[in-house]
């Protein structure tokens, strides 16, 4: 959760909506303040994650694993582009936004 007074958390917040139309990260499709000072954002549904697929699939043919590569090397230049830099990459925080 990200609290009120954080700066991070307001960062974070600021930084997705940056990205929103940019199709590199998971639209908001809320944000709740609770109690507490607590903000939670809402993301759109999505399909699994890269980890979750590859750990399944156990091995990617290598034209695969280019085609995945690709699309998150693009979605991290995008965020960069926008001035957010990525400091905590892993397989997991890479989600898909359809089942194709």
């Amino acid at each position: 959760a990200l609290t009120a007074s954080d700066r991070g958390g307001e960062a974070l917040v600021r930084a997705h909506m940056r990205l929103a139309d940019t199709g590199a990260v998971s639209c908001v499709v809320g944000i709740v303040d609770a109690p507490g000072g607590k903000r939670y954002m809402l993301f759109e549904g999505h399909h699994g994650d890269l980890h979750a697929y590859v750990r399944a699939r156990r091995r990617l043919r290598e034209p695969e694993a280019r085609r995945l590569f690709r699309q998150a090397a693009e979605a991290v230049a995008k965020c960069h582009e926008n001035g957010v830099v990525l400091r905590d990459l892993k397989l997991r925080k890479f989600v898909f936004a359809d089942e194709a």
